[in-house]
């Protein structure tokens, strides 16, 4: 089926070049209300033989720059549409993917909009990063205007448990940061090489016991991490959280924590295991 041109206020992506191999992905430029960077772009990627009949999973991603297409990213691709491409192959269901690009300048303002407003960040010496950042802006603009946006003019299952939130590093504090705050909207964070390391730890556990977390009110957490260079510096604190959560009595089909101690920090390492973690949220 030919795919139309544009979806509401959301235009095909046509640029050239492009690596995209399966399905079809529409952008549009949004404002978002956050101090710096206001201007994004937001990337919804629709699956091979997107049908509006049908009703799709959506997982919500940081960096949307890096979903699909590696022309877009300054440091590879996660290549969605070919993973999503072989797990369909295997029977699982296809989903939708919106992205919302990080800040194109500063490091610091992505760090901001990510990381969990209430605590202060740290580097690996103890030395304040930045102050407290305005991660919940964004989630609100994302569950209060964009989720109803994509609802709108998509093929979307509204229910809690086919809704999710992703990303790596960062972004994948940002995942845990959405699951958290917004849990009657987020039924899944794919959390990979999550920053916790940032935090001071004690000060951290204070703040996630003070959020009540529990397996009757949350849904599913898949954490992972590497552990090749800089990576290593997520291993433990990514352990750590996983071994909270079952301490709180979260099953084994509620929390996932997956290490690849032959992995670096990069796009090409949360590649290999975007499926599995897929999986683990989607039954077949």
């Amino acid at each position: 089926m030919k795919m139309p041109m544009n979806i509401g206020p959301f235009k095909k992506y046509v640029n050239e070049p492009c690596d995209i191999q399966y399905g079809t992905l529409y952008t549009m430029d949004v404002k978002l209300p956050v101090p710096n960077c206001k201007k994004r772009t937001v990337r919804v990627y629709l699956p091979d033989g997107y049908s509006k009949d049908k009703k799709y999973p959506v997982i919500y991603m940081s960096d949307g720059q890096n979903i699909v297409d590696k022309y877009t990213t300054a440091y590879g691709a996660w290549d969605i549409d070919v993973r999503m491409h072989e797990l369909v192959k295997e029977g699982y269901s296809p989903f939708i993917v919106v992205g919302i690009d990080c800040p194109k300048i500063g490091h610091m303002y992505r760090a901001k909009e990510y990381t969990i407003q209430e605590l202060t960040s740290y580097d690996p010496m103890g030395n304040m990063v930045m102050s407290r950042g305005y991660s919940n802006l964004l989630i609100d603009y994302v569950v209060d205007i964009l989720k109803p946006l994509i609802d709108k003019y998509f093929a979307t299952r509204l229910e809690k448990e086919f809704t999710a939130f992703g990303g790596s590093s960062i972004g994948g504090l940002a995942a845990f940061n959405f699951a958290t705050k917004r849990k009657e909207t987020f039924g899944f964070s794919l959390s990979f090489s999550p920053a916790f390391f940032l935090f001071d730890q004690k000060e951290l556990y204070e703040y996630v016991d003070s959020l009540n977390i529990n397996p009757e009110e949350y849904g599913k957490f898949y954490f992972y991490s590497g552990d090749v260079g800089f990576e290593h510096l997520f291993l433990q604190p990514t352990i750590d959280m996983y071994e909270y959560f079952k301490s709180r009595g979260f099953s084994d089909k509620q929390v996932a924590l997956k290490i690849d101690k032959t992995q670096a920090h990069c796009e090409a390492s949360w590649n290999k295991h975007f499926a599995e973690a897929i999986k683990f949220w989607l039954s077949k």
